[in-house]
């Protein structure tokens, strides 16, 4: 069961790094439903750069971070 008032951090892959080595920079906190609120207002290219780290909940994508906000138990007031 998903955790959505879970700490959690908005984490973007930046510019720098190589091809193997990717650089990533926090970009915000906040809850699970938050974040996953925040990533699903971004356009395309700005969230394909970003992943949410929830501690315990997981590491997610953002393919898994949309598919979240599609969830039965997704808070309402947080459908924004």
């Amino acid at each position: 069961m998903t955790d959505w008032t879970a700490p959690a951090k908005l984490i973007e892959r930046t510019d720098e790094g190589s091809e193997l080595a990717f650089k990533f920079e926090e970009r915000g906190r906040g809850t699970l439903a938050e974040l996953v609120t925040k990533v699903c207002g971004m356009g395309s290219a700005e969230r394909a750069r970003v992943v949410i780290d929830a501690g315990t909940q997981g590491t997610f994508n953002v393919g898994q971070i949309l598919a979240m906000r599609g969830d039965a138990g997704f808070p309402a007031d947080n459908c924004g």
